[in-house]
């Protein structure tokens, strides 16, 4: 009985000496565990949380990841600016990380869609075509060149006029 007292315990102290690193890894997956695209406070905190572990831990292999998806979340929450930079940090500092496809292409969309950039947005999704070729991503890439700064109707009849010219 006492055995398993004092097992109990040593369970427990060492489950209350986590590292400020690890609290902040279990805060982070329960915030994801709850995240909701409507629910703007804890995507807001989930935002936060993301770039505050990528301050403090810029060493650590999540540390990539929670760029992204901070960058990804800004978007949502009108930071449009701030997510290209962060963007920007993990095609710096992590320049061999799996993310830097996704950052770049994510990149090259934001300057589209959110900062209506198209010369950026061009040079972005070029740079990704060039570094990514036979990235999933890559017939995304080429069909937003060709409708950069078009109009939806725009966009349809350069589409129509070049499926009519490879048929004749």
């Amino acid at each position: 009985m006492r055995v398993a007292y004092f097992l109990i315990l040593a369970v427990l102290l060492v489950a209350a000496c986590k590292s400020p690193r690890e609290k902040k890894i279990d805060y982070i997956n329960s915030l994801e565990a709850s995240d909701s695209a409507y629910n703007l406070n804890q995507m807001t905190e989930l935002y936060w949380n993301y770039i505050d572990y990528a301050d403090k831990y810029p060493d650590d292999l999540r540390t990539p990841e929670y760029l992204i998806k901070a960058a990804q979340r800004s978007s949502s929450l009108n930071k449009a600016e701030e997510g290209i930079r962060l963007l920007e940090r993990l095609l710096k500092t992590y320049p061999s990380s799996k993310f830097c496809e996704q950052a770049l292409f994510t990149m090259a969309f934001s300057y589209e869609n959110n900062l209506n950039d198209f010369d950026k947005a061009r040079k972005y999704y070029t740079e990704f075509l060039q570094k990514y070729p036979k990235s999933e991503l890559a017939e995304d890439a080429k069909l937003s060149l060709d409708a950069l700064g078009k109009s939806p109707e725009e966009f349809l009849e350069s589409i129509q006029k070049d499926s009519t010219f490879d048929k004749n």
